[in-house]
């Protein structure tokens, strides 16, 4: 700390100092988070810098600014080679704000993990990105297994799923232990009631309410009605977004319902049964 002081003394110490002063009352200004990170790459305190370019991430992506994203691109090739997990994590955050423009993704190394995930704008896992770090920063996950489920998630980002890319299936996937504590975790926290896919019947109606490739790729699937509203299996229950898609692909009002991952595949096994 004394050591990073001393590199900031000075007029440029007196920016960031005026500039975390902005932030103590707009922690989303996005200027100052701007201002701060490039006084500390100027600084060459590259691992603070590379905080607040992670903090301007979240703003882009939470704003949808298209904008930012694109300036945040760009600065995130400087980071690939020190930071490679994180760097991942967050081109595929603001990959869901913007479809990179050719000429950015070539400024990536072509055997990157950036590039890879980048490459396939079709599989977003942004949300499952910040499903993770809300499970890790309430302590769900440690931080060990917070860095696996990041690498897990770009790496398979790049490939061909047959089911989706979501933090339960990788959780699943590595055996964890404490799947039902991150079950019940989620359920409490989000609202979202967690159920038993085993206890339904999937009849034909409820499987023709959506096309296939949403169950495939973006973690709901449909398995009942209660009245005329459609009964959804999610694998993240605070991916807002996609119930809104459920309900206007289907024209339907759909009530959301946390499953395992286990349970969604064999669900899922059986809707691509019916559907060939």
């Amino acid at each position: 700390m004394a050591e990073e002081k001393q590199v900031v003394n000075g007029e440029l110490g007196d920016s960031i100092a005026m500039l975390e002063q902005i932030l103590e009352v707009m922690p989303q200004d996005f200027v100052a988070l701007k201002g701060l990170y490039n006084a500390y790459r100027q600084c060459g305190l590259r691992e603070r810098a590379f905080e607040y370019l992670g903090l301007l991430t979240d703003v882009a992506y939470d704003c949808n600014d298209s904008e930012a994203a694109e300036f945040i691109m760009v600065q995130l090739q400087g980071f690939e080679q020190e930071f490679p997990s994180e760097t991942a994590a967050q081109l595929a955050r603001v990959r869901a704000v913007i479809k990179p423009k050719e000429s950015i993704l070539s400024q990536f190394s072509s055997n990157s993990v950036e590039k890879s995930v980048l490459s396939r704008p079709e599989i977003d896992i942004g949300e499952e990105l910040a499903l993770a770090w809300k499970l890790y920063e309430n302590n769900q996950l440690s931080q060990e297994e917070y860095s696996s489920i990041l690498h897990d998630l770009t790496e398979i980002s790049s490939k061909e799923l047959e089911v989706p890319a979501s933090v339960l299936h990788v959780l699943n996937d590595r055996g964890f232990s404490q799947l039902n504590r991150i079950m019940n975790y989620l359920s409490t926290r989000s609202g979202v009631p967690c159920l038993s896919l085993l206890n339904f019947e999937i009849s034909e109606q409820a499987s023709e309410a959506l096309p296939l490739e949403i169950s495939v790729h973006d973690g709901a699937l449909p398995f009942g009605f209660f009245g005329k509203d459609l009964l959804v299996a999610v694998l993240n229950p605070f991916n807002n977004v996609l119930v809104d898609k459920v309900e206007t692909v289907s024209g339907l009002r759909c009530h959301a319902y946390l499953v395992s991952a286990e349970e969604y595949d064999l669900a899922l096994g059986k809707l691509r049964g019916r559907a060939a």
